[in-house]
């Protein structure tokens, strides 16, 4: 699983902060409660992906301000990532 930090900054409604994944570079701004909860799934993740050699399965959406970030496992022991924005209405 690629998800990096490369840049994080306070802002007027919390963080943001820029992660680089396989798809390229991801913005998100999110309250630090939000953003304080990817650590841990992406270590739950860590610790299950070299126990799974057969099934693609997602462990957890966080949210995170407009976004729902989606971590889990593929199949042979690797980690998945998913951003998608929320529609605003």
């Amino acid at each position: 699983m690629a998800l990096e930090i490369v840049d994080a900054h306070p802002t007027e409604n919390g963080l943001a902060v820029t992660f680089v994944t396989d798809g390229g570079l991801v913005p998100l701004e999110g309250s630090a409660e939000e953003l304080s909860r990817l650590p841990e799934v992406m270590q739950q993740v860590a610790v299950l992906a070299p126990l799974n050699e057969t099934e693609k399965m997602w462990i957890e959406d966080v949210r995170v301000g407009d976004a729902v970030v989606k971590l889990g496992l593929r199949p042979g022991g690797g980690a998945l990532v998913r951003v998608t924005r929320r529609s605003r209405q």
